[in-house]
């Protein structure tokens, strides 16, 4: 009898568990996003947070510059920030998102990605903050392969991902978990503005019918 009434607890504290946990997942429909701007610029090596023009690097990092160009390594990396809002009164949980970089309103990204490797929780009634790790090549963004000319291409993309109105375009689609699968989320375009809250796509809802509970 005792071992019967210590299973039917563990059987429901393992319930209530993954009860909590599809909550934190379904709850991920109901935030908002927004773009917030791009930091950690790097090239080389070299971090340009506070370099404008060639006479604020280093010897070091000027010699590192150089080393790039003659390689031809016009790679740069970057994280691109997006606030998730949550306005619920409960958690909400991000298991991965897909994502398309677009510059001066082009219809071709310049850079996709993904990431399926880390889970983000937004805390209640708060705006949380998720870095996107991008790396980008500026060898078709450049006119000289020239210091200056790499220095004002990455000081660009900085000041308009960062402006008031940026003219950086992040199409970012959220995913969560009803089950042992991730569930892809309708994509939305990420401005400085909040953008309503993405929905399950017609596959998605498929794939959460017939999904088992997770095992995460």
């Amino acid at each position: 009898m005792k071992r019967y009434f210590l299973f039917s607890i563990i059987l429901c504290c393992i319930v209530a568990l993954s009860s909590c946990s599809i909550l934190q997942f379904a709850n991920l429909k109901n935030c908002n996003f927004a773009m917030a701007g791009i930091q950690n610029v790097t090239w080389a090596g070299i971090n340009f947070s506070n370099i404008n023009s060639p006479r604020d690097l280093s010897v070091t990092d000027m010699a590192k510059a150089m080393e790039a160009i003659k390689n031809l390594d016009f790679k740069i990396t970057c994280d691109v920030k997006v606030n998730v809002e949550n306005p619920t009164n409960r958690i909400a949980r991000l298991i991965g998102y897909d994502y398309e970089l677009y510059l001066d309103n082009k219809t071709k990204p310049i850079v996709t990605g993904s990431s399926r490797d880390k889970e983000y929780l937004i805390p209640a009634n708060t705006i949380s903050v998720i870095p996107i790790p991008v790396k980008m090549d500026l060898v078709s963004m450049i006119k000289h392969q020239e210091i200056g000319s790499i220095i004002n291409c990455i000081r660009n993309i900085q000041d308009k991902g960062n402006g008031t109105s940026s003219d950086i375009k992040v199409r970012f689609t959220p995913y969560l978990s009803m089950g042992n699968n991730p569930t892809r989320l309708s994509p939305i375009t990420l401005t400085k503005t909040f953008q309503s809250s993405p929905k399950e796509t017609s596959k998605a809802k498929k794939q959460s019918s017939t999904a088992s509970p997770n095992k995460r």
